[in-house]
This record gives structure tokens, C-alpha cells and sequence, in this order.
């Protein structure tokens, strides 16, 4: 009961946060603080979902692995955890990509629907995973990880809508289908392992551990954390956030 509370709890969190963060670039404009601030709140969730990626989620689903396939000898946690990154990687760089070529060359402004698609996707995964765990701690890690980039997210959809000229109303429905992509993985991960049996249960959640595990780490080294310096202001302090977070992550896998 008290694991799912704290579910529920996020599910509402993450959906304040998400309409939170798209929300805000529609009603004000862009500054230069407020992009230094958002530029070093990324740093920050960058190293964590470094850590979350690397160091729970794939060693969580690396263990689930081998207690329900002892005998195979296979490293099915980062082959599986190499399809979540390879999947983030063709729908961004390779569909998102070319969809947006076409439609430059059209005048259609399709780019931020393909990234809300994209972001979407990736939203669903981790909400699963969370959706899945079944410790508090567990679950608290993976929290962490998802509403220190929700924010951000959805801000960076939010300014890539205004820029391309979306009216505030579709916009701002578009803020709110991804707002609640997260807790619609929350809800379906509840929902595997109320209606499984325990081995399935735990057959699923190592999937989409290390599915999860692999949209983390895309989404830190290739989105986030290259990102985040390409702009020369602030290396060093950019750089200690990401080692700090990371750290954080690190400190906690002690209780886990």
C-alpha cells in the first residue's frame, strides 16, 4: 500500500511538472537567465539520468535477468538496454530528422509533433519501469530521475512549439498529452504487475528496465549533456553538477 501511494503521488507530481515547464514558455518569453538556469538545471538532471541509467537501472535489470534465466549466458541486460538506445537514437536523429527536411522543404511545421512523439515514447518506457519496481527505493530512484528532466522537457517542447509558430491552444494541448505519457507508463506498469504472475511480472520488468536503462543514457550523453555544452558560459560549474548528480545516484545505489 504505502509503495503505492507513493506511485499515485508521483504520477501527480510528474503531471504538475510536466504542464508546469510546457506551460511557461507560452505565456512568457525567453531570457538570458532563464536560459542560464535551464541550461545548468540540465547539467544536473544529465548526471542523473548518467547514474539511474548505469548504475540502478541496468544492474536491477541485469539481476532480474539471471534470476529467471540462470542458465543463459548471455549479457541479455545490455543487449536489451543497447535496443532502448538504438530506438531513441532512430526516431530522433534518423526519423525526426528526415520528417523535419520534408517539411522545412514544404512549409509544414512538423518538427515539434515528431519530438513530442519522440519524447513521448521515451516517457512511456520509464513511466513503465517505474510503474513496475516494486521497493520504495527503487521506485524513488527512478522519480528522481523523471521529474528532474520532466521539466526541462517538456520546456524545451514547449519553447520548440512557440518558435515554430503553434497556436497557444494546440500547444498547449500538446504540453498536456506529454504531461501525462509518464503516468500513463506508471499505470500500465502498475497494471503488469497486478494482473502477472510474479515470474512474468519480473520478466517484464527486466525488459523495461533495460529498455529504460538505454532511453536514460541517449537521453544524458546525446541530448542532454551534449547539449548543455555547446554553450562556452560555465563549463566547470556545468561539469560539477553532472559529477555531483552522478555522485548522488552513486551515494544512494549504498541502500539499494
Amino acid at each position: 500500500m504505502e509503495i503505492l501511494l507513493f506511485k499515485i503521488a508521483a504520477i501527480l507530481l510528474i503531471i504538475i511538472g510536466g504542464l508546469a515547464g510546457g506551460l511557461a514558455p507560452l505565456r512568457i518569453g525567453m531570457s538570458e537567465r532563464g536560459e542560464r538556469l535551464l541550461s545548468l538545471g540540465n547539467a544536473f538532471a544529465g548526471g542523473i539520468f548518467l547514474g539511474a541509467g548505469l548504475i540502478h537501472m541496468l544492474s536491477d535489470a541485469s539481476e532480474k535477468f539471471k534470476s529467471f534465466a540462470p542458465d543463459i549466458d548471455y549479457p541479455l541486460a545490455p543487449l536489451v538496454c543497447g535496443c532502448g538506445f538504438l530506438l531513441v537514437l532512430f526516431l530522433e536523429k534518423v526519423l525526426v530528422r528526415e520528417k523535419a527536411i520534408n517539411a522545412m522543404s514544404e512549409g509544414q511545421p512538423i518538427y515539434p509533433f515528431i519530438l513530442l512523439l519522440v519524447l513521448s515514447i521515451h516517457s512511456i518506457i520509464a513511466g513503465v519501469s517505474l510503474g513496475l519496481e516494486k521497493t520504495l527505493i527503487s521506485s524513488a530512484i527512478i522519480f528522481i530521475a523523471i521529474i528532474a528532466h520532466k521539466s526541462s522537457a517538456a520546456f524545451a517542447l514547449g519553447v520548440s512549439l512557440k518558435r515554430a509558430g503553434i497556436p497557444s491552444r494546440r500547444a498547449a494541448g500538446s504540453i498536456a498529452f506529454f504531461s501525462f505519457m509518464t503516468p500513463l507508463g506508471i499505470i500500465l506498469g502498475i497494471a503488469f504487475s497486478i494482473l502477472t504472475t510474479s515470474m512474468t511480472a519480473t520478466q517484464i520488468e527486466a525488459v523495461f528496465d533495460a529498455l529504460a536503462a538505454g532511453t536514460f543514457l541517449y537521453i544524458a550523453v546525446l541530448d542532454i549533456i551534449g547539449e548543455v555544452f555547446e554553450k562556452k558560459e560555465n563549463r566547470w560549474l556545468k561539469f560539477v553538477l553532472i559529477v555531483a548528480a552522478f555522485g548522488f545516484m552513486g551515494l544512494i545505489a549504498i541502500w539499494t
